[in-house]
């Protein structure tokens, strides 16, 4: 997940490491071309510039192996435009990146942008950059403020509120995947409008001898449909309070102990396989994509793929309200990079990082080479696309921002939540070795922990 559980970090099928040449043409400057360098310790730069320089400059990107092909995309297509900055893209394993990224981040020349799902601690400790000044100059305030919210922190080391230290190059949203024959096989109308809908369809599903879900709980696959259920149940301003660390907020919420309890009674009821702590996230996308089951959690980011395998034959919807007509929410967040503290080039590494959210042909490529939104300004046209599938997640992104139904990701709370607490107490939920209110509480002490620790 952050790990991004796998939001972020199972993005898509790329390249390890290439090299793209990239160049630029001038805006309107703030400031002399070439501000912008080496901050100490965090600070936000003194003077910024939206112009870039006329002399070659090279910025390098550290990203994950799963988005190097997206980037590069990109790359190739802001070279299409200008020619004077060349990048340099480096990828690696999400988990190598994971274990590395602070040594990278702190080294004495670091790359200039860096993949960082989880950035708290970085941002705490001052070794990224503070974007406000960039988010000025650019008039960042255009653009969905939940989302950029995820990448907030005050000086307090309060999340979602604060200054700015990253910026998403493609934002996702979660849904289910339902099999459109398995779902037409069993006489259930898609997309269910209530959970009590959701919940018939499972049984349906069940009744007829299929899996009702696909789930992955042995990995993340709890977690996602857990805060699916909250999501549905509760407030999400709640648990988003809980992820941001806001004080006196906490996981032990009814809405949270409901979700808890319909997993529980889904497992009793064979919605929830019985063997699913065995099951890891490829194989449970696997069991669906065979036809094998009717519903999967899940995020856009498998919408390219899952379109490729199954065509026509897979469609997607936000998870439904408890009652018909409740707003949706989903949870959603940005692919976040930093701009590393000591890094050089930081306005020209804006200008790139704008560029992807409001040129027209970057935005449309984040949705045809990644398969999510571009975010950015919401008074953009959000880009179309021609495969069906594709175009069912980005309405749906869209749905939940108009909305203001944009969560975090629980395992997204502290960078060891996710595998460290939330998986072995989701194994110990299905099992039945724990009750809703002693799931609720151990997951709350885990976080407690970690914060204190």
């Amino acid at each position: 997940m952050s790990a991004k559980h796998l939001p972020l970090m199972n993005r898509r099928r790329m390249l390890g490491t290439s090299a793209v040449a990239l160049v630029a043409a001038a805006t309107a400057a703030c400031s002399a071309p070439g501000s912008g360098g080496a901050s100490a310790e965090g600070s936000a730069p003194e003077a910024v510039s939206t112009t870039l320089p006329t002399e070659p400059v090279k910025i390098r990107i550290m990203t994950s192996t799963e988005a190097a092909d997206a980037v590069t995309a990109l790359g190739e297509a802001f070279t299409a435009q200008h020619n004077t900055v060349t990048f340099e893209i480096t990828a690696e394993a999400n988990a190598t990146l994971a274990q590395n990224i602070s040594r990278i981040l702190t080294r004495n020349d670091p790359p200039e942008l860096c993949f960082m799902p989880a950035l708290s601690a970085a941002a705490k400790d001052k070794i990224v950059t503070n974007m406000d000044p960039y988010a000025e100059a650019y008039g960042w305030d255009s653009w969905s403020q939940p989302l950029l919210a995820i990448a907030r922190m005050d000086d307090s080391g309060q999340r979602g509120i604060g200054s700015l230290y990253a910026v998403g190059i493609g934002y996702n949203v979660t849904g289910i995947f339902y099999n459109k024959e398995l779902a037409s096989e069993l006489g259930v109308t898609m997309p269910p409008a209530t959970v009590d809908e959701f919940d018939a369809a499972c049984a349906a599903a069940v009744a007829a001898g299929k899996k009702a879900i696909a789930m992955a709980g042995k990995d993340v696959g709890t977690p996602y449909l857990l805060q699916m259920l909250q999501n549905a149940y509760g407030d999400s301003q709640e648990i988003n309070d809980w992820i941001f660390q806001k004080s006196g907020a906490t996981f032990v919420q009814p809405a949270m102990i409901e979700a808890a309890t319909k997993i529980q009674e889904w497992v009793g009821n064979g919605v929830i396989p019985s063997d699913a702590v065995s099951v890891d996230y490829s194989t449970s996308m696997a069991d669906f994509q065979a036809g094998d089951a009717l519903f999967v959690p899940n995020g856009d980011w498998e919408a390219q793929r899952l379109a490729s395998v199954m065509g026509d034959k897979v469609g997607f919807f936000l998870f439904p309200g408890a009652q018909a007509g409740a707003d949706l929410k989903a949870m959603a967040s940005p692919a976040n990079y930093v701009i590393p503290a000591t890094a050089a080039n930081k306005d020209v590494t804006a200008y790139f990082l704008n560029w992807i959210h409001t040129d027209e042909s970057a935005r449309q490529m984040v949705v045809d080479a990644i398969g999510c939104s571009p975010g950015g300004p919401t008074d953009l046209p959000v880009p179309t696309s021609d495969v069906q599938l594709v175009q069912e997640t980005t309405q749906a992104f869209n749905t939940v921002l108009e909305s203001g139904g944009a969560v975090d990701f629980i395992a997204n709370a502290t960078p060891g939540i996710g595998m460290g607490v939330m998986t072995p107490e989701c194994q110990a939920l299905l099992l039945g070795k724990t009750t809703p209110e002693e799931f609720a509480q151990a997951i709350q002490d885990g976080y407690e922990q970690e914060l204190n620790g």
